[in-house]
């Protein structure tokens, strides 16, 4: 999934919101407008009200149980706030803040439901809105996970090459690295490409150290 995807599926629902305007009142959908710093929606707390976010700009940050704050990102107009909630009746899984001046549609969460089950356009909507949140998330997760592996394989080889262990197998890297020597293939013919490694079938034969440290530090500077 790429991420227009996901931004082509909000900008439908803010345009459905824009050109069913008689669908405000059937619903008690009010318009509303904040200054930043507001919070919107606050993490634990029972569903109150959904939003969907006209312009503007919003954060949404998880706080985990030690009191540790990680932001979940930041959204733009046709996002949907709440609506899981609002679907699984839960807590907020996140608190939701205005970055900047924002105008939303608001609603309590009983009539999103009703709005879902008596307005299949929008129930397509925002359910396509779900999956492509989730693919997206999916998506962006096995990048990130393909980058630590290929970080960690990296700092191994950095760690073999100054032990002057020139004739590291396949095998034992797969296995160190806990992955598949299919996907280490890959990885180690990336390397390969930038000269960084020297390979012969199943064995690492050279290694540019210069090269290699170069690399780590690119990486270091990105995932970590």
């Amino acid at each position: 999934m790429q991420e227009h995807l996901l931004t082509e599926y909000r900008a439908a629902i803010t345009r459905y919101m824009q050109t069913h305007e008689h669908l405000l009142e059937k619903y008690g959908i009010n318009c509303v407008q904040y200054e930043p710093q507001h919070q919107l929606l606050k993490q634990d707390a029972q569903p109150h009200s959904l939003f969907i976010l006209q312009t503007g700009l919003v954060k949404v940050v998880r706080t985990t149980s030690l009191g540790q704050a990680y932001s979940l990102g930041i959204f733009d107009r046709g996002e949907v706030l709440g609506d899981v909630e609002a679907i699984m009746e839960m807590p907020h899984f996140g608190t939701v803040e205005t970055v900047t001046n924002c105008t939303l549609w608001k609603m309590a969460p009983q009539q999103f439901l009703k709005m879902l089950s008596q307005e299949p356009e929008f129930n397509l909507l925002i359910h396509r809105n779900v999956i492509s949140k989730l693919l997206n998330t999916s998506h962006k997760a096995a990048i990130q996970s393909t980058n630590k592996l290929f970080y960690s394989l990296m700092v191994v080889l950095r760690e073999f090459s100054k032990l002057n262990e020139l004739q590291i197998s396949k095998a034992l890297l797969a296995e160190a690295l806990g992955t598949s020597t299919r996907n280490l293939n890959r990885l180690l013919a990336q390397l390969e490409e930038e000269q960084i490694i020297n390979t012969q079938q199943t064995i690492i034969k050279e290694i540019n150290l210069q090269l290699l440290q170069h690399k780590i530090h690119a990486y270091e500077n990105t995932i970590q």
